[in-house]
């Protein structure tokens, strides 16, 4: 498969990518930093807690053929978009799940989401932008962390 890049740089590619993965970051540790919030909200055990959270890899699971079949069929662009609409999607509706009914499909599509979005990224942008941007995931992962931390100590007075 081949892309077209036209007349867009190799920079603009970069950062194109670097603020797609910025973004995927910033979404997952919006999730991450509530998952205690949660928990407590609906009485989830530790062990529970454990078997819930296997919903995410299970999504991804089950996108990783899924993405190759629908990036072969519609393109990379297409199924990029719609990965970041799944995710962005699914992370609203991890907000407003009220109870564990709710909650499992929405974790299922979020990794769904994330890794239709991951997968398809096409190589060239792919291994221009992520060798640059791998090692901000960890400041990805805190920008998304931090509003979602943000409230907790005001919620125990």
């Amino acid at each position: 498969m081949t892309t077209s890049t036209g007349h867009i740089s190799r920079k603009t590619h970069r950062l194109a990518v670097g603020a797609l993965f910025f973004l995927l970051g910033l979404c997952f540790a919006s999730w991450a930093s509530r998952i205690p919030s949660v928990q407590q909200t609906m009485g989830i055990s530790e062990a529970g807690l454990g078997g819930v959270l296997l919903a995410i890899p299970l999504g991804q699971l089950v996108s990783l053929p899924l993405a190759g079949w629908l990036v072969a069929r519609e393109g990379s662009r297409k199924v990029v978009l719609w990965g970041v609409l799944l995710y962005a999607a699914a992370l609203v509706g991890l907000g407003w799940a009220a109870n564990l009914y709710q909650l499992l499909p929405c974790l299922v599509l979020f990794g769904i989401g994330g890794n239709l979005t991951n997968i398809s990224v096409p190589r060239p942008w792919a291994w221009s932008g992520c060798t640059s941007t791998s090692p901000l995931w960890p400041l990805f992962m805190g920008c998304g962390a931090w509003p979602g931390s943000w409230r907790r100590p005001w919620a125990r007075l």
